[in-house]
């Protein structure tokens, strides 16, 4: 029986060509789509799930309050990873993550790793990072060891193995390497290229210090991880530990007028759910997984649409068919049977072919998106594509085999076939369906378009433009020979201006403690913002003044006693406007500085952000990082050229690093154009599988009315009249769907906007306009096959009569 079915199955399938073209092409271009969604969302919702015990790890974080502002942030002070285990039963153990930045030497090969991680010892036993090399107990047990990551051991020593045991120059320390990791995974919300000991850190503090930060309660700067004796008494622990803190801060707190509320984050959190000050670089966003989630699933359906549209416009052709069928004794549950079967082929050829382009166009995937993404022949996998063709199967099966297999024989052996009016509804309800998924899909294009070019194009109060960062790290080599890189860099005619300062402009800025003066002249304690600089920085950035005067070399004093701050910082301190904040002190006693400037706001940190309060103070003596460099933007490679001269000339034992600050402001939104990007791709692609639905609603359309179609051109209706009558429904249907799409469309991008602090009104016209693209795209497709029957000769379509 199955074979007969499958043999009857195949020749009616092979027999409209056409039809079963469209219905593969369609699913298998949403099994695509589903399939890129799908491993994007996996390893979005899988962030730190690799740690054996992830789900007792937790990151303490907290909300700082001062008498001026309030904040949340990621880090937490020194003393917690330190103390709160010893002072808590609750708590298993704690390990302390700082971000630190060295300059690494070994033989030829030097360089300042970005990435370099101090942590408490055990680093390696509390997460779930691998050593390749070495042992997770012993490898960061002395001051002097030091770990690699595998790209990094390749980086310095040519290969991972026969490296335990070197030596690598640490700044001006020997250290000695004790493991190598493997690359932390993709997932990880924590990326290091080098592991160092915090004993090490611990040891150059007290030393320098002349204090142990381990007994450092307030601020932020580690993070803080935590494992809990038991995992159910979160709530309870995390009283515990504000309880505790508030114990040992209680001076401090009452000193600076502050106070921390602590927090305990799941670890598995903190790449979706969490965007703190000084977060992980690598946060995603909850709102475009949700979004993508619902794109996924809509162009599934929109593809199980189609093939309901399409088999539905072909019923009239089989109604003889299933009527001699059952004329000569098959049963309603047989013709099911038979109908499910094509459905099933067709969906299990459309799936293999899903699968096949997917495949094919990963590689370009993950290169495009920066993250390797794979898909190997698992069982698990294969489990996966065999529930999509059943799924696929069921959703898209139902309808058109039980309306193929319940016609009336009596009616349609006579050439007659009526619809009932509820199928009549559920088809106009299917239509209704993807005119509105298409018109929210292009709203929703339009609107990420719009934010992406206002972003792109917004003023950040500074011109990032042809200025090029050489980051030093502070290397006292260039900090002493500094006006003679200066001058010597400024002889090349291409090199317009050069600056130094402490902190990069594009998301690099800490803040910091100190006090100054309301508007009644109250003491105010407050955190900050800070920045370092000297007189040609405001220059080289292109900053303007909203009061008072920049830094000036002929004013000695600015060095000592002169800050400048920003519009932010007068609006926080309640000082009106700026000319009420020239000469407001920040600071006491010989520290304190007076205001000379107030510089007009500047985005330092994205646009997902407002611009908070800045202290700009004279970057002096060894107070600078980096320096920045205006050079002239049609010659910039003349102008590298002559920095790395120079630098090789005055300073060649320090690496040569440098970055464009255009490109860095780029960065920061590149999970954005990359998902700009992914959602034009999707959303074209759901566009054309829209499409497709569309033309096999209009073959129903015109099949359904060709006999009204001859009999109205015998009698002198028109081409046009006879098109126009065709698609005037249509219209109402969009109307419809434009109703119900834009409040859709409007929520989940209005949602999306709120990752920004800098965002564009969503304007009415955005949802017209996406209503009028599909209109059009709607009368294109359906007068393919409304012109087409105007213009097929009645007497044919008549001559049954």
């Amino acid at each position: 029986m199955f074979k007969i079915f499958f043999i009857v199955a195949w020749r009616n399938l092979i027999k409209n060509k056409i039809t079963t073209i469209l219905n593969v092409a369609g699913l298998a271009i949403g099994v695509a789509v589903c399939l890129f969604i799908s491993v994007w969302l996996q390893r979005e919702l899988s962030f730190d799930d690799f740690h054996p015990n992830a789900d007792n790890i937790f990151r303490i974080t907290n909300t700082f309050k001062s008498e001026s502002e309030t904040f949340s942030q990621a880090p937490s002070g020194i003393a917690l990873g330190a103390q709160l285990p010893k002072q808590l039963s609750s708590l298993k153990s704690a390990c302390r993550v700082f971000s630190f930045e060295y300059k690494f030497r070994a033989g030829n090969n030097q360089f300042f790793e970005l990435h370099t991680f101090v942590v408490d010892s055990n680093f390696f036993s509390f997460f779930g990072f691998h050593l390749q090399q070495g042992q997770p107990t012993q490898a960061l047990s002395s001051p002097h060891q030091i770990v690699l990551s595998a790209k990094t051991a390749i980086k310095y020593f040519g290969s991972t193995q026969g490296v335990i045991g070197k030596t690598m120059m640490m700044d001006d320390q020997p250290m000695t390497v004790a493991g190598v990791a493997e690359n932390p995974p993709a997932n990880s919300h924590l990326q290091f290229d080098i592991v160092i000991p915090y004993s090490n850190f611990r040891s150059w503090a007290i030393a320098n210090w002349k204090q142990d930060p381990d007994e450092q309660w307030v601020g932020g700067w580690p993070y803080t991880y935590v494992q809990l004796t038991d995992p159910r008494k979160l709530k309870e622990v995390e009283k515990q530990v504000n309880n505790v803190v508030a114990k040992f801060s209680e001076k401090d707190w009452k000193e600076n007028k502050m106070s921390y509320q602590y927090f305990l984050q799941p670890v598995r959190d903190i790449h979706l759910k969490s965007h703190l000050r000084y977060d992980a670089a690598n946060n995603g966003s909850l709102s475009t997984v949700n979004i993508f989630s619902i794109v996924g699933i809509i162009v599934l359906l929109l593809a199980c649409i189609n093939y309901i549209n399409l088999t539905t416009a072909g019923a009239i052709k089989r109604a003889k068919e299933t009527s001699v069928r059952k004329v000569v004794g098959a049963t309603k549950l047989q013709l099911v049977r038979q109908f499910f079967l094509e459905t099933f082929i067709i969906c299990a050829l459309a799936v293999m072919l899903g699968v096949l382009i997917f495949k094919t166009i990963l590689p370009a995937f993950s290169t495009w998106i920066g993250q390797p993404y794979l898909f190997p022949v698992t069982l698990e996998n294969v489990l996966i594509i065999f529930a999509f063709i059943i799924f696929i199967s069921g959703v898209a099966g139902i309808y058109p085999a039980m309306i193929l297999s319940s016609f009336n024989p009596a009616i349609s052996l006579k050439g007659n076939f009526s619809q009932s009016k509820r199928g009549n509804i559920i088809r106009k309800s299917l239509v209704v369906f993807q005119f509105t998924i298409t018109i929210a899909l292009v709203a929703s294009i339009l609107i990420i378009n719009q934010q992406m070019n206002f972003v792109r194009n917004k003023s950040l109060g500074f011109n990032g433009n042809a200025v090029l960062e050489v980051n030093f790290n502070g290397d006292q080599n260039v900090i002493q020979h500094y006006a003679s890189v200066r001058n010597e860099l400024l002889k090349s005619p291409y090199i317009l201006n050069v600056t130094k300062h402490n902190a990069n402009i594009v998301g690099g800025l800490g803040n910091g403690w100190t006090t100054t003066q309301n508007s009644k002249g109250e003491e105010v304690s407050t955190s900050i913002y800070r920045l370092s600089v000297d007189a040609d920085y405001f220059d080289t950035y292109g900053m303007q003044l909203a009061a008072g005067r920049f830094f000036s070399k002929d004013i000695p004093t600015d060095t000592l006693k002169s800050v400048l701050i920003n519009e932010a910082a007068v609006k926080t301190f309640g000082w009106q406007k700026p000319e009420n904040a020239l000469g407001k002190p920040f600071g006491k006693g010989d520290d304190t500085r007076y205001v000379i400037g107030i510089v007009k706001d500047f985005n330092f940190e994205s646009l997902h952000k407002p611009v908070d309060a800045l202290l700009i103070g004279y970057a002096k003596g060894g107070n600078s990082n980096s320096i920045s460099l205006k050079i002239d933007a049609s010659h910039i490679h003349e102008a590298i050229n002559h920095l790395m001269k120079t630098w090789k000339d005055v300073v060649l034992e320090v690496p040569l690093q440098y970055s464009f600050i255009d490109e860095r402001i780029a960065e920061q939104y590149g999970s954005e154009q990359k998902m700009e990007g992914i959602f034009y791709g999707f959303s074209g692609l759901s566009l054309l599988i829209a499409c497709l639905g569309l033309f096999g609603l209009s073959t129903f359309i015109v099949e359904r009315k060709i006999k009204e179609i001859g009999i109205r051109k015998v009698l002198g209706a028109s081409v046009p009249g006879i098109v126009s009558l065709l698609s005037k429904d249509f219209l109402k249907l969009v109307l419809l769907s434009m109703l119900i799409a834009s409040p859709l469309a409007w929520y989940f991008m209005n949602k999306w906007l709120q990752d920004f602090a800098y965002r564009i009104h969503i304007s009415w016209s955005v949802f017209v306009a996406a209503g009028i693209i599909a209109l059009l795209i709607a009368l294109i497709t359906v007068s393919i096959q409304s012109i087409k029957a105007a213009m097929a000769n009645p007497v044919k379509n008549l001559r049954t009569e």
